[in-house]
C-alpha cells in the first residue's frame, strides 16, 4: 500500500443541523494509530444574530462518557461564531494521550438559527496497514476509491 494510504477515515458526525439545546457526540478509538487529524466543518449561519456552538475535543481511557475529560484548552470552543462558513482542524500526536478522542458539539439554550455542521477523522501512523481498501474506512457504508 502507498505510504499516504496508511490512514483510516471515520466520519464521526454526519453533516446534520442543529437546533437550540442540542448535543452531539462521536468517540474516536486511536488504538495502534499515532496520530489524529480531526476536520469539522461549519454552514454560516442564516441569521446575523445566531449564537455559535460550543466544540470540544476530550480524552479518555474507556468510552463512558462522564469519563471524558479536556486535555488542551485549544481543542475547547466557546460559543464560535458560525457568521460565516468555515473549518476547524485539531491535529492530535496520539503517542501520549488516552485511546479515545470524543468531539462534542452543544448549540446554545437560544441560538436564533440552526448549526449546520459535520466532522470526519484520519487516523495515520498506523501499527498495521490497512489490508484493503474496505478496512481503511470508518465504516462499511462508506467509498474509497483509488485513482
Amino acid at each position: 500500500m502507498i505510504q499516504a494510504q496508511k490512514q483510516k477515515m471515520t466520519v464521526l458526525l454526519a453533516p446534520n443541523s442543529q437546533t437550540n439545546s442540542a448535543t452531539r457526540t462521536a468517540n474516536l478509538d486511536t488504538l495502534d494509530a499515532d496520530y489524529a487529524l480531526i476536520e469539522l466543518n461549519f454552514a454560516s449561519a442564516i441569521n446575523t444574530n445566531a449564537v455559535g456552538p460550543n466544540v470540544k475535543l476530550l480524552e479518555s481511557d474507556n468510552t463512558t462518557a462522564t469519563n471524558f475529560a479536556t486535555f488542551n484548552s485549544n481543542f475547547d470552543l466557546t460559543a464560535m461564531s458560525i457568521v460565516a462558513a468555515h473549518g476547524v482542524r485539531w491535529e492530535v500526536d496520539t503517542r501520549t494521550r488516552k485511546r479515545y478522542l470524543r468531539i462534542s458539539v452543544t448549540t446554545a439554550t437560544a441560538t436564533n438559527d440552526n448549526v449546520t455542521m459535520g466532522a470526519v477523522a484520519f487516523t495515520s501512523r498506523l501499527a498495521n496497514a490497512p489490508s484493503n481498501t474496505a478496512a481503511a474506512m470508518g465504516s462499511t457504508n462508506d467509498i474509497y476509491s483509488i485513482g
